[in-house]
């Protein structure tokens, strides 16, 4: 059988850093024929690294002369729609960066395109796919922390990643950067918490940036029987991933950064309980650290981009259910219009 045609198109940071590295490392299944930019200059420059035989400023030039089986969207989420449908309608299965669109709207335009054209649709929900996002619902799904309660997210993004930037895409977007980083807080929760009924948002502006409406939020949203606490900072100089996983009988501490999970239990606040807690926690970190070495070392090492191409190519070969569907994608998009109409409110009366 021969490997399936794929293309790109964006050659943006998200593009070059994460999605065509990880289709170089499955070219016995998906070969990379083509990128495709607006910017045909940066495309071909993009190209000329990573070995893309054929570069393209037309979208449409592409589609009728590669007939590509996987068209792969790195774009800004404005286009994700109108690419999308386009690509699906020609025949080719789409992988859409996340958020899947803009509007709910746009994601039933998407599924309706997907059905009517018999082709797959997968979301990079990257953050689902590190390891320890992965171990963690595979514990919770095992019973292994009892009933789940609960979670936190904390997300923490350095001010001049974006924020501080007045022509950056992302500040352009409906609530601004937080349209860039919400659809991972929306995804992670949608997880274990499914659906989300209530959102609760309470935002804070502190840095002197006139196009950021803010950079400090708290986040609540409400399931039918948990709730996932969310902040995220952009005011800062810092990074951070870290999410807490409420179950009866232990939580869960994931680190996405650090790649590091910790089963945490303290049932006594006993000097002699909490001590062995401590080193059990220790221990944990010690076994994750030699892991990720161990994975490094070997090359083994495995990017959340590289699960996902890996998984939705395999279910375009083996007629499965994407890795991430689209329906995932349109929820995410649902909760994420609910933060925004919270923070336009907040907006109002501030």
């Amino acid at each position: 059988m021969r490997p399936l045609k794929a293309a790109v198109i964006g050659s943006g940071l998200i593009a070059g850093l994460k999605h065509i590295p990880a289709f170089k490392k499955h070219q016995g299944k998906v070969q990379l024929a083509a990128l495709c930019d607006l910017n045909r200059e940066a495309a071909q420059k993009l190209a000329a690294q990573h070995g893309i035989p054929n570069v393209y400023s037309s979208i449409d030039e592409m589609l009728v002369k590669e007939k590509p089986d996987l068209v792969d969207i790195c774009t800004p989420p404005k286009t994700h729609a109108p690419i999308a449908i386009q690509a699906m309608q020609a025949g080719s299965h789409v992988l859409i960066e996340k958020p899947m669109a803009q509007t709910l709207k746009e994601c039933d335009a998407i599924m309706a395109a997907s059905r009517e054209n018999q082709v797959k649709v997968c979301l990079a929900h990257s953050d689902l796919f590190y390891y320890p996002f992965m171990e963690a619902r595979k514990l919770v799904k095992e019973g292994a922390i009892g009933t789940f309660r609960g979670m936190r997210i904390f997300l923490q993004t350095p001010t001049d990643y974006i924020t501080s930037k007045p022509d950056h895409w992302a500040n352009k977007l409906p609530g601004g950067v937080i349209g860039e980083t919400g659809p991972h807080i929306t995804y992670m929760t949608l997880a274990f918490i499914n659906p989300i009924r209530e959102v609760k948002v309470e935002a804070m502006k502190l840095c002197d940036y006139p196009w950021s409406p803010f950079e400090d939020y708290r986040i609540e949203l409400v399931g039918d029987k948990a709730i996932s606490s969310v902040m995220l900072s952009y005011a800062t100089k810092q990074w951070m991933a870290r999410i807490e996983i409420l179950g009866e009988d232990a939580t869960l501490l994931v680190d996405l950064e650090a790649m590091s999970l910790v089963r945490y239990r303290r049932e006594q606040l006993k000097p002699a309980a909490i001590g062995l807690s401590m080193l059990s926690e220790a221990g944990q970190l010690l076994k994750n650290l030699a892991t990720s070495g161990l994975r490094y070392a070997t090359g083994s090492l495995r990017t959340t981009h590289d699960f996902i191409i890996d998984e939705f190519t395999d279910s375009i070969i083996k007629g499965t259910e994407s890795p991430v569907p689209a329906a995932d994608g349109r929820e995410s998009v649902r909760v994420l219009g609910m933060i925004v109409e919270s923070l336009t409110s907040t907006a109002q009366r501030v």
